[in-house]
């Protein structure tokens, strides 16, 4: 076993950056089962629920050692430009975190997100850690949803994607859960304040992109359409602000 004095030499290879690289690539991502993280917030927030890297890289020898100690994983020290290569961001983070994406079951759910053509990375995960924060059971998205292992996904997430469970979903489940769905749309039949939902059925939210909406197949499926009156000056809500809103009002109902 590697001891906290190995820690400090181990330097990332050409071979295996290259490796690490391919990463950023979601048919890579899928083939070989890991994703990346980016920054120490990140990374931090991970460690907090219980989700430990692989392997971590940084280009800052003096933090080899207390990364070793804290995380008990591979530390690697890279160079700047190599960080650089691995990171997303324009201004790149001084760690990168490996991690096993985790299979997730679903086997109950007493409130959930129905996610329909959620695109925008930024909105995908920021539905992922609104819903964390809010005590959402369970996230299912259908098959044109954006990538939920992007590295851009994760960190809008908060890496709160790695603790919610989420599998895709299609219409033919969704039709066969027993559950109230609640759809949001522009022009829903109940005002999103006065919706009660039924306490004796699980409750699938289901939330539509901003651009299209929620699909028409899905739409068929729904059992209650909600609406958030908002001013004339705008068209829409950004999908994710509408989702926060709504998770906040029903999970409070829901709960009360």
């Amino acid at each position: 076993m590697m001891n906290s004095e190995q820690a400090t030499f181990p330097q990332l290879s050409k071979n295996h950056l290259a490796e690490l690289k391919k990463l950023h690539q979601k048919k890579f991502r899928h083939l070989e089962g890991r994703t990346l993280a980016e920054g120490m917030n990140l990374i931090e927030q991970l460690h907090a629920n219980g989700i430990n890297p692989l392997q971590l890289i940084t280009d800052q020898p003096e933090m080899v050692q207390k990364l070793f100690r804290t995380y008990r994983c591979e530390v690697l020290l890279a160079k700047p430009h190599e960080i650089g290569q691995l990171a997303e961001t324009e201004t790149p983070q001084p760690l990168i975190g490996v991690y096993f994406i985790p299979e997730h079951v679903i086997k109950q759910y007493d409130t959930a997100l129905y996610l329909d053509g959620i695109r925008d990375p930024g909105n995908l995960g920021t539905v992922f850690r609104t819903a964390s924060a809010f005590g959402i059971d369970a996230i299912f998205l259908s098959a044109d949803c954006c990538e939920v292992w992007s590295p851009k996904v994760i960190r809008a997430s908060l890496g709160s994607v790695f603790w919610l469970p989420s599998i895709t979903a299609d219409s033919a489940w969704l039709k066969e859960q027993k559950a109230e769905k609640a759809g949001l749309v522009m022009d829903g039949s109940i005002l999103l304040k006065d919706f009660v939902p039924d306490k004796t059925l699980p409750l699938i939210l289901v939330i539509g992109s901003e651009g299209s909406g929620i699909s028409t197949e899905i739409a068929e499926l729904l059992t209650v359409t909600l609406s958030i009156p908002i001013s004339d000056r705008m068209e829409s809500l950004n999908a994710s602000v509408a989702a926060a809103i709504a998770m906040y009002e029903t999970c409070v109902r829901k709960s009360g």
